[in-house]
């Protein structure tokens, strides 16, 4: 049976294990990420904890709609047993029960027939995830002919990484290279570094800063490493750093500490052309994600949220 458990009632430890027990191996469903990524979020939860779906919420004019937070790729359904097409559907038809509104995205592989529920939209994101768990010549040898000169070009300058500074570097150098173009919020970043924080704390982040002439930061990018999976969480890169190749130069290393090792290499993304050829280039794996997305306001309010 499916239940919908709020967050008081959660048993975190039951709630936790199902979620490291999961295939995927991703981070997002971990209690500690959710608490640190958004102020409310409840669950699904199947049997005692065999299956769980975290749902992060918001309440606007006394609409409770569930979203996706800042930091979040995906966020659907974690099992540490085998689930049907029929199970899968049934959670979403207990989430739909649960709200009026939802803009949420599953987890890799997870795919929804939608045609069977009523007022449901779907789409399909990519990703791309890259096996380190051969030996690095075997890596490299995928890797395509721009990213080889690229990664050369890089070599040739010698540039430096460092892997003890804070994550505030890496939010400085994006906020003067590309913030003020994206005009990303102030939610965004307060997100982003806690979550990068909370993992340190955790032992299980790590950040990675490129220096180039004058021993100044370039470039860098943050990792986190949980179970047999790690997420490209975020990267910065001035112009500098662009012109060194240097996030060319700082994945390569990391390929090359971690190759052999029993990890995929998640890149966290993208639908966007430019950066989907980037991680493509290092040999990286396409993989579909879906996203559903539900409307079931009243009609004044519906024009609103489409």
């Amino acid at each position: 049976m499916i239940r919908y458990v709020k967050h008081h009632f959660i048993d975190k430890t039951k709630y936790d294990h199902c979620t490291k027990l999961d295939n995927s191996g991703l981070v997002y469903g971990f209690s500690w990420y959710l608490d640190t990524a958004c102020e409310s979020w409840d669950a699904l939860v199947l049997n005692d904890y065999d299956a769980v779906w975290p749902l992060p919420f918001r309440t606007k004019f006394g609409v409770k709609y569930f979203f996706r937070p800042f930091g979040i790729q995906q966020l659907g359904i974690f099992s540490k047993i085998e689930l049907s097409d029929d199970d899968r559907n049934e959670f979403v038809m207990q989430m739909l029960a649960n709200c009026k509104f939802a803009d949420v995205y599953l987890n890799e592989d997870q795919l929804i027939d939608v045609e069977k529920l009523d007022g449901v939209q779907t789409g399909i994101n990519r990703n791309y995830v890259l096996n380190l768990g051969t030996s690095y010549r075997e890596i490299y040898n995928a890797y395509n002919s721009n990213t080889k000169r690229a990664i050369k070009k890089a070599n040739a300058q010698k540039p430096d990484i460092f892997e003890h500074d804070g994550p505030d570097i890496l939010i400085d150098i994006f906020k003067h290279a590309r913030g003020k173009h994206l005009g990303l919020s102030d939610a965004f970043y307060r997100n982003i570094t806690k979550l990068m924080y909370q993992a340190l704390h955790r032992g299980v982040g790590k950040v990675w800063t490129v220096y180039g002439p004058g021993n100044i930061a370039c470039g860098g990018a943050f990792f986190i490493e949980t179970n047999t999976r790690c997420t490209l969480l975020f990267t910065a890169l001035d112009d500098i750093g662009k012109d060194m190749r240097a996030m060319f130069y700082l994945l390569n290393e990391y390929i090359i500490l971690n190759s052999e090792k029993k990890l995929i290499l998640d890149f966290e993304g993208s639908n966007d052309t430019g950066v989907a050829n980037f991680y493509r280039g290092f040999g990286g794996k396409e993989k579909y994600y879906q996203q559903l997305k539900y409307n079931g306001l009243p009609l004044p309010l519906r024009w609103l949220k489409k």
